[in-house]
């Protein structure tokens, strides 16, 4: 099936060696907490609306504010950005790490990187680290119109492999980077 754009969920992440290659490929997970506890009236309502427009046949999600097109010409654009080189005042050619990553902001991502690996044991593989400029550059352009900045690297945060390396990066990136 070729396919465009693909998100997954699931109550638990599986930890079976034959789908290493598929985890590796969705580069970040996301925790979704049970809201009963916190916020039990918000769940009712939202479940009760959820399930009568599900029996009157509304999709209101089908009216959002972004489709697949704009993804599509978003992906593209970030990609032609990515693949542009450019020549500097000083007549060097620079491409989009340049102009988009400081060095201090990368060495930083590397710090970060390292650490994980080292103290943690998460792994991180050369695919995901590619992946993840690429998601950090998007974060940027969409949150704040450009560079990355140092509240971008707390998309490490969702690196995690497994439930407890989940766990551990929600709290222990935002402690790295000075912003928790």
């Amino acid at each position: 099936v070729g396919l465009k754009v693909l998100f997954a969920a699931t109550n638990e992440i599986p930890e079976h060696t034959e789908l290493a290659a598929l985890k590796d490929r969705f580069c970040l997970k996301a925790p979704c907490r049970s809201v009963q506890d916190r916020f039990f009236v918000e769940l009712l309502d939202a479940g009760l609306l959820g399930q009568t427009q599900r029996d009157l046949n509304q999709k209101p999600w089908a009216e959002g504010i972004a489709t697949l097109p704009d993804f599509l010409k978003a992906h593209r654009y970030m990609t032609l950005m990515m693949a542009r080189r450019r020549t500097d005042g000083r007549g060097r050619d620079v491409g989009d790490r340049q102009l988009f990553f400081d060095d201090s902001l990368l060495k930083e991502f590397r710090r970060l990187i390292k650490t994980l690996s080292r103290e943690d044991n998460v792994f991180i593989s050369d695919r995901k680290v590619i992946k993840l400029y690429r998601l950090l550059r998007t974060r940027a352009w969409i949150v704040h119109g450009g560079k990355v900045e140092r509240q971008d690297l707390q998309l490490l945060s969702y690196l995690g492999e497994t439930m407890e390396e989940v766990d551990l990066l929600e709290e222990k990136v935002p402690r790295l980077l000075g912003l928790a």
